[in-house]
């Protein structure tokens, strides 16, 4: 069995998201050095991030108050048979997702989706936050009606914001939340997935309560006979 970890690493300060807060972790002061055998105590690390920050999925909650928080995640639903769709190569940074950039995909790795699919999307040719990286365009309307048709689980993105850009106003968060298909976004590594075969894709969230998104770890599993 071969794990492919698609999960972006966590550090001080990074910012995955112009319009969030940079990550935090710092050392933690602690008073209980009398306590412990070691003579400074142990160790803690006080972390601070949005729940939107790294690898992470995004809930109902996301935009309605009255919908789904992450501690009623369908966790059902966070893992099973999964494919890649690589369109990287199909479309130009400032150039959307569309649903026939999929399907053409589709058609050149011969795998095609079905319901109840996790849907992973690579649109980025490059490494995450090189140049360009968020302004990248993501998917386009089409894409997420395709995906409503199809009646797939999860859509999983190599980009920061599943919308056209950060900002955008072309509503795909709602359109795929509302229909109950989970957004996982920030994810890495995509390029060692099999264009040409499934895969079974693990993405548990923490469980927040009220929260409207979670980090994920993110894992692919190869020739595994879970499928």
């Amino acid at each position: 069995m071969k794990i492919i970890d698609l999960t972006l690493e966590l550090y001080d300060g990074l910012v995955t998201n112009n319009d969030l807060s940079a990550i935090g972790i710092k050392d933690e002061p602690l008073e209980h050095k009398g306590k412990y055998s070691h003579p400074k105590g142990f160790r803690s690390k006080l972390i601070s991030f949005s729940d939107h920050s790294g690898t992470h999925v995004d809930v109902p909650s996301h935009f309605s108050e009255k919908e789904g928080a992450v501690e009623n995640i369908n966790l059902k639903k966070m893992f099973g048979d999964a494919l890649i769709l690589d369109v990287s190569m199909l479309k130009g940074t400032h150039e959307p997702v569309t649903k026939d950039l999929l399907e053409e995909a589709e058609r050149r790795q011969g795998v095609y989706v079905e319901k109840d699919d996790i849907v992973l999307i690579r649109a980025w040719g490059k490494s995450w936050g090189e140049e360009g990286f968020f302004e990248a365009q993501a998917l386009d309307d089409s894409v997420a009606q395709w995906f409503i048709e199809k009646q797939i689980h999860i859509v999983g993105v190599d980009l920061p914001n599943a919308d056209l850009n950060q900002g955008s106003g072309s509503g795909i968060h709602q359109k795929l939340l509302n229909n109950d298909i989970y957004i996982v976004e920030n994810l890495v590594n995509l390029e060692k997935l099999p264009k040409h075969s499934r895969f079974l894709f693990f993405g548990i969230p923490l469980k927040l309560k009220n929260a409207t998104a979670s980090p994920i770890r993110a894992l692919s599993i190869l020739d595994s006979q879970l499928i």
